[in-house]
Protein backbone atom coordinates (compact mmCIF):
# COMPACT_ATOMS: atom_id res chain seq x y z
CA UNK A 1 0.00 0.00 0.00
CA UNK A 2 1.57 3.25 -1.14
CA UNK A 3 1.61 6.66 0.50
CA UNK A 4 1.53 5.24 4.02
CA UNK A 5 3.92 6.18 6.82
CA UNK A 6 4.35 2.84 8.57
CA UNK A 7 5.30 2.72 12.22
CA UNK A 8 8.58 0.96 12.89
CA UNK A 9 7.67 0.21 16.51
CA UNK A 10 4.53 -0.39 18.55
CA UNK A 11 4.42 0.54 22.22
CA UNK A 12 2.14 -0.89 24.89
CA UNK A 13 1.69 0.34 28.43
CA UNK A 14 -0.49 -1.37 30.99
CA UNK A 15 -1.09 -1.00 34.73
CA UNK A 16 -0.26 -4.28 36.51
CA UNK A 17 -0.46 -3.03 40.10
CA UNK A 18 -2.97 -5.73 40.99
CA UNK A 19 -0.30 -8.34 40.19
CA UNK A 20 1.89 -7.14 43.04
CA UNK A 21 1.29 -10.24 45.23
CA UNK A 22 2.61 -12.44 42.41
CA UNK A 23 5.65 -10.24 41.67
CA UNK A 24 6.94 -8.94 44.98
CA UNK A 25 10.19 -10.53 46.21
CA UNK A 26 9.98 -13.34 43.66
CA UNK A 27 11.81 -14.49 40.56
CA UNK A 28 9.48 -14.04 37.59
CA UNK A 29 9.61 -15.58 34.12
CA UNK A 30 7.86 -13.74 31.31
CA UNK A 31 6.91 -15.65 28.15
CA UNK A 32 6.16 -14.15 24.77
CA UNK A 33 5.21 -15.51 21.36
CA UNK A 34 4.88 -13.46 18.18
CA UNK A 35 2.96 -15.08 15.35
CA UNK A 36 2.52 -13.31 12.02
CA UNK A 37 3.83 -13.20 8.46
CA UNK A 38 6.86 -10.90 8.72
CA UNK A 39 10.02 -12.62 7.48
CA UNK A 40 12.22 -10.03 9.17
CA UNK A 41 11.30 -11.02 12.70
CA UNK A 42 10.92 -8.67 15.63
CA UNK A 43 12.85 -7.11 18.46
CA UNK A 44 10.99 -6.97 21.75
CA UNK A 45 11.89 -5.24 24.99
CA UNK A 46 10.13 -4.94 28.32
CA UNK A 47 10.38 -2.49 31.19
CA UNK A 48 8.53 -2.70 34.49
CA UNK A 49 8.21 0.64 36.25
CA UNK A 50 7.71 0.72 40.02
CA UNK A 51 6.16 3.85 41.51
CA UNK A 52 6.49 3.75 45.33
CA UNK A 53 3.54 5.23 47.16
CA UNK A 54 4.50 7.13 50.28
CA UNK A 55 1.06 7.33 51.87
CA UNK A 56 -1.17 4.58 50.50
CA UNK A 57 -0.07 1.08 51.38
CA UNK A 58 -0.95 -1.71 48.89
CA UNK A 59 -4.15 -3.58 49.64
CA UNK A 60 -3.76 -6.97 51.26
CA UNK A 61 -5.07 -8.94 48.30
CA UNK A 62 -4.83 -12.62 47.46
CA UNK A 63 -4.07 -13.62 43.88
CA UNK A 64 -4.22 -17.01 42.18
CA UNK A 65 -3.47 -17.59 38.46
CA UNK A 66 -6.05 -20.12 37.26
CA UNK A 67 -5.41 -20.70 33.55
CA UNK A 68 -3.58 -19.36 30.50
CA UNK A 69 -4.01 -21.12 27.14
CA UNK A 70 -1.70 -18.87 25.10
CA UNK A 71 0.86 -21.26 23.62
CA UNK A 72 3.95 -19.22 24.45
CA UNK A 73 6.01 -22.42 24.06
CA UNK A 74 4.81 -23.10 20.51
CA UNK A 75 8.36 -23.61 19.21
CA UNK A 76 8.82 -26.30 21.88
CA UNK A 77 5.69 -28.15 20.81
CA UNK A 78 2.94 -26.54 22.89
CA UNK A 79 -0.32 -26.92 20.97
CA UNK A 80 -3.01 -24.33 20.25
CA UNK A 81 -5.94 -24.10 22.66
CA UNK A 82 -8.63 -26.12 20.88
CA UNK A 83 -10.17 -27.73 23.97
CA UNK A 84 -13.31 -25.64 23.56
CA UNK A 85 -14.63 -28.05 20.93
CA UNK A 86 -15.83 -30.27 23.80
CA UNK A 87 -18.88 -29.89 26.03
CA UNK A 88 -16.63 -29.57 29.08
CA UNK A 89 -14.57 -26.73 27.62
CA UNK A 90 -11.83 -25.63 29.97
CA UNK A 91 -12.24 -26.70 33.60
CA UNK A 92 -9.94 -25.89 36.53
CA UNK A 93 -10.21 -26.84 40.21
CA UNK A 94 -8.80 -24.43 42.77
CA UNK A 95 -8.64 -23.87 46.54
CA UNK A 96 -9.79 -20.73 48.33
CA UNK A 97 -8.11 -19.92 51.66
CA UNK A 98 -9.85 -18.46 54.67
CA UNK A 99 -9.92 -14.75 55.37
CA UNK A 100 -10.72 -13.31 51.92
CA UNK A 101 -13.88 -12.03 50.27
CA UNK A 102 -15.18 -10.02 47.29
CA UNK A 103 -13.57 -12.27 44.71
CA UNK A 104 -13.27 -11.28 41.07
CA UNK A 105 -11.94 -12.97 37.96
CA UNK A 106 -9.46 -11.05 35.82
CA UNK A 107 -10.32 -12.48 32.40
CA UNK A 108 -8.76 -12.02 28.96
CA UNK A 109 -10.06 -13.78 25.85
CA UNK A 110 -9.22 -13.67 22.14
CA UNK A 111 -10.43 -15.92 19.31
CA UNK A 112 -8.09 -17.01 16.52
CA UNK A 113 -7.86 -19.04 13.36
CA UNK A 114 -10.13 -20.34 10.67
CA UNK A 115 -10.73 -18.69 7.33
CA UNK A 116 -13.68 -16.30 6.87
CA UNK A 117 -15.91 -18.53 9.00
CA UNK A 118 -13.31 -19.11 11.72
CA UNK A 119 -13.67 -17.97 15.31
CA UNK A 120 -11.28 -15.09 14.69
CA UNK A 121 -13.89 -13.45 12.46
CA UNK A 122 -17.17 -14.82 13.89
CA UNK A 123 -18.53 -13.56 17.26
CA UNK A 124 -18.72 -16.38 19.83
CA UNK A 125 -20.21 -16.22 23.31
CA UNK A 126 -17.91 -16.88 26.28
CA UNK A 127 -19.66 -18.48 29.24
CA UNK A 128 -18.03 -18.58 32.70
CA UNK A 129 -19.33 -21.04 35.29
CA UNK A 130 -18.27 -21.41 38.92
CA UNK A 131 -19.25 -24.64 40.65
CA UNK A 132 -21.42 -25.50 37.61
CA UNK A 133 -23.40 -22.26 37.91
CA UNK A 134 -23.21 -19.63 35.18
CA UNK A 135 -21.86 -16.39 36.62
CA UNK A 136 -21.16 -14.37 33.47
CA UNK A 137 -21.53 -14.53 29.70
CA UNK A 138 -20.59 -12.11 26.94
CA UNK A 139 -19.54 -12.03 23.29
CA UNK A 140 -16.06 -10.50 22.95
CA UNK A 141 -15.63 -8.46 19.77
CA UNK A 142 -13.51 -5.56 18.46
CA UNK A 143 -14.66 -3.24 15.66
CA UNK A 144 -11.87 -0.66 15.86
CA UNK A 145 -9.03 -2.63 14.24
CA UNK A 146 -8.73 -0.26 11.28
CA UNK A 147 -7.51 2.41 13.71
CA UNK A 148 -4.17 0.59 13.94
CA UNK A 149 -3.46 0.01 10.24
CA UNK A 150 -0.19 1.98 10.29
CA UNK A 151 1.16 -0.43 12.92
CA UNK A 152 0.71 -3.37 10.53
CA UNK A 153 2.97 -3.02 7.49
CA UNK A 154 3.09 -6.81 7.00
CA UNK A 155 -0.70 -7.23 6.77
CA UNK A 156 -2.38 -8.70 3.71
CA UNK A 157 -4.19 -6.19 1.49
CA UNK A 158 -7.33 -6.67 -0.59
CA UNK A 159 -8.46 -5.20 -3.92
CA UNK A 160 -11.36 -3.38 -2.26
CA UNK A 161 -8.97 -1.17 -0.26
CA UNK A 162 -9.23 -3.05 3.02
CA UNK A 163 -6.23 -4.44 4.83
CA UNK A 164 -6.47 -7.73 6.72
CA UNK A 165 -5.56 -5.87 9.90
CA UNK A 166 -8.67 -3.66 9.43
CA UNK A 167 -11.09 -6.55 9.90
CA UNK A 168 -13.11 -6.81 13.11
CA UNK A 169 -12.04 -9.69 15.31
CA UNK A 170 -12.86 -11.72 18.40
CA UNK A 171 -11.65 -9.22 20.99
CA UNK A 172 -8.25 -8.35 19.53
CA UNK A 173 -6.73 -6.14 16.86
CA UNK A 174 -3.26 -6.44 15.30
CA UNK A 175 -1.03 -3.76 16.74
CA UNK A 176 -2.86 -3.04 19.99
CA UNK A 177 -3.37 -4.48 23.45
CA UNK A 178 -6.29 -6.62 24.65
CA UNK A 179 -7.45 -5.44 28.05
CA UNK A 180 -8.81 -7.71 30.77
CA UNK A 181 -12.36 -7.57 32.02
CA UNK A 182 -13.24 -8.06 35.67
CA UNK A 183 -16.03 -10.43 36.64
CA UNK A 184 -17.44 -10.16 40.16
CA UNK A 185 -17.78 -13.55 41.83
CA UNK A 186 -18.87 -12.35 45.27
CA UNK A 187 -17.80 -14.29 48.36
CA UNK A 188 -16.45 -17.78 47.80
CA UNK A 189 -16.39 -20.13 50.76
CA UNK A 190 -13.00 -21.54 51.83
CA UNK A 191 -12.19 -24.86 50.19
CA UNK A 192 -12.32 -26.38 46.71
CA UNK A 193 -14.17 -24.84 43.77
CA UNK A 194 -14.28 -25.36 40.01
CA UNK A 195 -14.37 -22.86 37.19
CA UNK A 196 -15.35 -23.62 33.60
CA UNK A 197 -14.96 -21.61 30.42
CA UNK A 198 -17.26 -22.65 27.58
CA UNK A 199 -17.00 -21.28 24.04
CA UNK A 200 -18.79 -22.78 21.00
CA UNK A 201 -15.57 -23.27 19.05
CA UNK A 202 -16.04 -23.66 15.31
CA UNK A 203 -15.03 -26.73 13.34
CA UNK A 204 -11.87 -26.80 11.19
CA UNK A 205 -12.22 -25.00 7.88
CA UNK A 206 -10.06 -26.55 5.18
CA UNK A 207 -6.51 -26.69 6.49
CA UNK A 208 -7.23 -24.06 9.16
CA UNK A 209 -8.71 -24.44 12.64
CA UNK A 210 -10.03 -22.19 15.39
CA UNK A 211 -8.55 -21.73 18.87
CA UNK A 212 -8.91 -19.41 21.85
CA UNK A 213 -6.35 -17.69 24.02
CA UNK A 214 -7.91 -17.19 27.45
CA UNK A 215 -6.34 -16.32 30.76
CA UNK A 216 -7.89 -16.01 34.17
CA UNK A 217 -6.61 -14.83 37.53
CA UNK A 218 -8.62 -14.94 40.76
CA UNK A 219 -8.30 -11.91 43.04
CA UNK A 220 -9.69 -11.66 46.56
CA UNK A 221 -9.69 -8.90 49.16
Amino acid sequence: MKNKVWQDSVYYRQDISEMLPALSNKEVWIGMNIGNYDNGGHKASLNISIHPEEENKPKNTWLLPLFNTNNVMEMAGQQYATMFNTEKGLEVTFDVPEGFKNFKLRYITTGHGGWENGDEFVPKKNIILVDEKEVFAFTPWRTDCGSYRLSNPASGNFSDGLSSSDLSRSNWCPGTVTNPIYIDLGNLSPGKHTIQIKIPQGKPEGSSFSSWNVSGCLIGD
